[in-house]
């Protein structure tokens, strides 16, 4: 299985990035010194793409427009934001509800050229349970018909 993560090198990025390592499956992972075209390039055809790195310049969106019809799964990290928005980041608030509501209308109305989508709707405290988040998608690649989880964990 080939599998390309973005945001592979430090917190639920790491752990989803060696999860599918540890399976022998052909991971490669993606940073910030990574161009976009190139994350493009390198994940086109690739089984699952992990959509996990967040940048104020939106590149969750950009690569969710550029990939939903070249991979066969994604998995986009979003943030319950959408619902219960940070005043403190605006921004970030505003380019989650982007990602989301762009997720939803590919989904919702999904195409047959269109990637099995997953949402996972995450607070910051989520990210410390990543075992619930990796069994959580495995289940999903087994039944794609579910397009968001929100784990919603207060600390």
């Amino acid at each position: 299985m080939k599998v390309r993560i973005t945001g592979h090198t430090s917190g639920l990025g790491a752990k989803i990035y060696n999860y599918f390592k540890s399976k022998d499956y052909d991971t490669q992972g993606f940073t910030s010194k990574n161009s976009l075209e190139e994350i493009i390039e390198h994940s086109k055809n690739c089984d699952i793409f992990f959509n996990n790195a967040y940048s104020d310049d939106n590149v969750q969106l950009k690569l969710l427009n550029a990939l939903h019809n070249h991979v066969n799964k994604m998995v986009v990290c979003g943030s319950v934001t959408t619902e219960y928005p940070d005043p403190t980041y605006p921004e970030y608030t505003l380019n989650k509800k982007l990602l989301e509501e762009r997720f939803m209308e590919l989904a919702i109305n999904k195409l047959p050229n269109v990637a099995d989508l997953l949402l996972l709707k995450l607070t910051s405290s989520s990210y410390k349970d990543h075992e619930i988040i990796l069994n959580s998608v495995d289940f999903w690649i087994q039944n794609p018909a579910v397009i968001s989880l929100t784990y919603n964990v207060t600390d």
